[in-house]
């Protein structure tokens, strides 16, 4: 019993398209820094790369209790077209794939057009009762990962957002990334 769950969104951001994907491909490790919703990252350890990417893959903190620390491998990359396709390797049993494909693209010298297209399906009792949260949950994180995006590249800072939760980390005395 599979359930496949797709997401699909897009941003104009006003920064060069090579701006952008410096932050979302080249730095994909990094997301981190960033987003709100990936407390921690860190690159992929020992493991050889897709294409040209520049890291194999990261592993992210999620702060969900039941999901905790997920693994993500770079499957295709593409620097000159400005995309790359990922997909959690180390994932809970009730997944049976999460993909996730972003392009960006030159609305002109000055914006860009950030795009994703997530796959998820999950299998099994758990998958199906846990579909329809993960589906919500999804949703609101990957809006709230290119709120988060626009504003780190467009200010040069992370989100409000993400800079009150780093302080959070701080001030409870824990390193803002995942210890392998």
């Amino acid at each position: 019993m599979l359930e496949s769950m797709k997401l699909s969104n897009d941003i104009e951001i006003v920064a060069p398209a090579d701006a952008v994907w410096d932050v979302i491909g080249r730095r994909f490790d990094k997301i981190g820094d960033w987003a709100t919703a990936v407390p921690s990252s860190v690159a992929l350890p020992g493991s050889t790369t897709a294409d040209e990417a520049p890291v194999a893959g990261r592993v992210c903190q999620t702060g969900i209790r039941m999901v905790p620390n997920v693994t993500e491998a770079i499957v295709a990359y593409d620097d000159s077209t400005r995309s790359l396709t990922y997909e959690a390797t180390q994932k809970p049993r009730f997944l049976s794939v999460a993909r996730n494909h972003w392009t960006v693209t030159p609305v002109d010298e000055r914006r860009s057009m950030v795009s994703y297209d997530a796959e998820v399906t999950t299998r099994g009792v758990l998958g199906l009762l846990a579909g329809w949260w993960m589906l919500i949950t999804l949703r609101r994180a990957g809006r709230q990962v290119l709120a988060d995006l626009t504003h780190y590249v467009e200010h040069g800072v992370p989100s409000p957002r993400k800079q009150a939760q780093l302080e959070r980390a701080a001030r409870r005395g824990r390193h803002p990334t995942i210890h392998r």
